[in-house]
């Protein structure tokens, strides 16, 4: 069946070369490029009207031959279409520049869910239509945005998103990437990333830019007003995902009207019985002073919605930071500290401190390159768009804050990735690189603490088939009204290409169920890349090994001794090489193993914890047939069993194919 599939596509592609050949736009080519390119005094050419963008056609077959319960009949699927994503199969973006000093653009979205009538089909607008303007004076240059969304950061504890370089397998490919040959591996070796669309960096914003750079005295500014995703439309739903906030004991809880119009916005129905929105609106910006290549900058986010008609009953967070980057004697310094709070209509918070501080010393001071990071998140700290995790606190689960719409890990999560920071939280991450010759070297820890004893709740991630998993039990069903919650445990939740496990700590207090001990966070992580020939064509290796543990009593190590909650170990080898000009076969390996502890749940039949084991290993190919268009092949064999909890178990396989054409 894969064959026959294949051939038939090939067909397809053989059709399509003449536009494959067009040279590549890369997606990240957006209207704000020109508007750049022109704030930096060059004249871009007029373009009255411009269209690029690119065609996906993915498609897979799936048989979980040991499935988790509740998936019949789609167990097995042949010749699905779609991620399940909503990812189009066509986006097309649209620019114009009528003067020199404006321009506009909008990205058009074509999605076919091959649901059998023309009606399912979406033809839409993905960040709505935005325009942007830029004017030289006598005093500064400024600039303006306004209209859909644009992809915005002001400071990492503002609005800003954390970056995850090197610490990810590439084998199974993203649906934003470029149709590249070798161009992805070695990006990924030198820095540890992969060419991809460079909004996705940023936090989604809908409003008002305004910006001015080149100011007397070596000053700039941002300043914003509009909607961030957390508070544009979607009302967060509590960890339970049975509603929010509601305005007085007979009010009723959000609900869903209009399915499939205007992304699933809950109205609220008051006692009156008339409908409405929740209005909520986010204003800020940045106040930068610059000395040379070293600046310190003023932030601040202030983000509220109203709960009641008048615009009395609000929610909502306020955060003051200050940041810079500074260099002296070689050693950079980096960081921000400041204050942020939350307040809804019974309650509002004490300030909670937010401080980091980056080190980057060269090598000649420490013999190979080292940055250290020091930090402290107060629990009081909170905000759902900054790179800080801030759902540690239950009051942020259990009141009208809820859980992130993107359904991210809540409690006390075991932190996956060196460098996440979380609020209610103390600690230091070191970095460290070298290179040998072929290898690209790289090992990081990271130990924290909570700072006071608050949930009794962990999380941690599901590394290896947590992609996979996703797609099957997908994260944004019709009408959903939370995250999807998988297996027979109804422990695992899926997010946006990821699954997360949450885990229930068990030391707590009999009476009120409050926890007894802090926990203690520590992670460790070594990353191998090679490049190099094989027969004098390219090869390269990537290991990811990760070692987590998350415990009761403070420890330099990770493993599992009597103290530990959850420890656990992810394993993860790619391989690639250039068979022949063009394509690449690929490969992968991929181990976890997660164990939890005796003060963590157990099962009824075994009286025992946590003991994970997953699997997978997976082969493909990478074939570009034309510039700026590639047919890309994945096919993965998984396996999963918690041997002490007998239902918690899947097995299958599944294959992918992606056509990706950019023209």
């Amino acid at each position: 069946m894969i064959y026959r599939m294949l051939g038939c596509l090939l067909l397809l592609v053989g059709s399509m070369l003449p536009l494959a050949g067009q040279p590549m736009a890369s997606p990240s080519d957006k209207p704000a490029q020109a508007v750049a390119d022109s704030s930096k005094g060059r004249k871009p050419p007029l373009n009255r009207l411009s269209m690029f963008g690119y065609y996906r056609l993915f498609m897979y077959n799936r048989n979980m031959t040991t499935p988790y319960p509740g998936l019949s009949p789609y167990e097995r699927i042949v010749g699905g279409i779609g991620d399940g994503y909503r990812e189009p199969m066509l986006s097309l973006t649209v620019s114009g520049r009528p003067n020199g000093r404006a321009s506009f653009g909008t990205e058009l979205f074509i999605f076919s869910p091959y649901a059998g009538t023309y009606k399912d089909n979406v033809l839409t607008l993905n960040l709505g239509l935005s325009m942007y303007g830029n004017f030289r004076t006598d005093i500064g240059k400024f600039g303006v945005r306004a209209g859909g969304i644009n992809w915005y950061s002001i400071s990492p504890f503002t609005m800003g998103t954390f970056q995850i370089l090197d610490r990810y397998s590439i084998f199974e490919r993203t649906p934003w990437e470029p149709a590249t040959h070798t161009d992805k591996y070695d990006n990924y070796y030198e820095t540890g990333s992969v060419s991809r669309d460079s909004r996705w960096g940023y936090v989604a914003f809908q409003g008002f830019v305004f910006e001015g750079s080149d100011l007397p005295g070596n000053l700039s500014f941002k300043a914003i007003y509009g909607k961030t995703q957390p508070n544009g439309g979607l009302f967060n739903l509590n960890s339970n995902g049975q509603g929010g906030f509601q305005t007085s004991p007979a009010a009723t809880l959000p609900v869903i009207v209009n399915p499939g119009i205007n992304g699933n916005v809950p109205n609220y129905y008051p006692l009156a019985g008339d409908s409405r929105f929740v209005a909520s609106i986010a204003t800020g910006g940045q106040l930068k002073k610059s000395f040379g290549a070293n600046y310190v900058a003023y932030n601040t986010l202030y983000s509220r919605t109203f709960l009641d008609t008048v615009q009395d009953i609000r929610n909502g967070f306020q955060v003051n930071t200050m940041s810079f980057d500074y260099s002296l004697a070689k050693v950079r310094f980096t960081g921000e500290m400041g204050v942020g709070r939350y307040f809804n209509p019974t309650e509002t918070s004490k300030w909670g401190e937010a401080l980091m501080l980056r080190a980057t010393f060269p090598k000649e001071y420490t013999f190979l390159p080292l940055e250290v990071q020091l930090y402290q998140i107060g629990k009081n700290f909170f905000n759902n768009n900054s790179e800080i995790q801030t759902f540690s606190n239950p009051k942020f689960t259990s009141s009208s804050f809820g859980t992130n719409q993107s359904g991210q890990p809540t409690g006390g999560n075991g932190m996956p990735i060196t460098g996440q920071l979380a609020h209610n939280r103390r600690g230091a991450n070191i970095y460290i690189t070298k290179k040998l010759g072929s290898f690209n070297l790289a090992a990081n820890y990271g130990m924290s603490q909570e700072l006071e004893a608050l949930t009794s709740t962990l999380s941690y991630d599901h590394r290896i088939n947590g992609l996979a998993i996703s797609r099957i039990y997908n994260p944004f069903p019709a009408n959903a009204t939370g995250p999807t919650i998988a297996g027979p445990y109804s422990r695992k939740v899926t997010y946006f290409r990821g699954t997360y496990e949450r885990v229930q700590t068990t030391d707590i207090d009999p009476g009120t169920a409050a926890p007894l001990n802090k926990k203690y966070f520590l992670s460790a992580e070594i990353i191998g890349k090679y490049k190099g020939k094989i027969a004098g064509n390219s090869f390269y290796a990537f290991y990811l090994g990760s070692w987590q543990s998350a415990k009761s009593e403070f420890s330099l190590t990770a493993y599992m001794d009597e103290n530990t909650y959850i420890f656990s170990q992810y394993h993860e080898l790619d391989v690639y090489y250039e068979l022949f000009p063009k394509f690449i076969l690929a490969g992968y390996l991929g181990r976890e193993w997660i164990q939890g502890g005796a003060d963590t749940e157990w099962d009824v039949e075994t009286a025992l914890p946590r003991d994970q084991l997953g699997e997978a290993y997976g082969i493909g190919f990478d074939w570009t047939i034309a510039q700026g268009a590639g047919i890309y092949l994945r096919h993965r064999r998984m396996r999963y069993a918690d041997r002490n909890f007998s239902l918690d178990q899947y097995q299958g396989h599944e294959t992918t194919f992606e056509l990706k054409i950019f023209f």
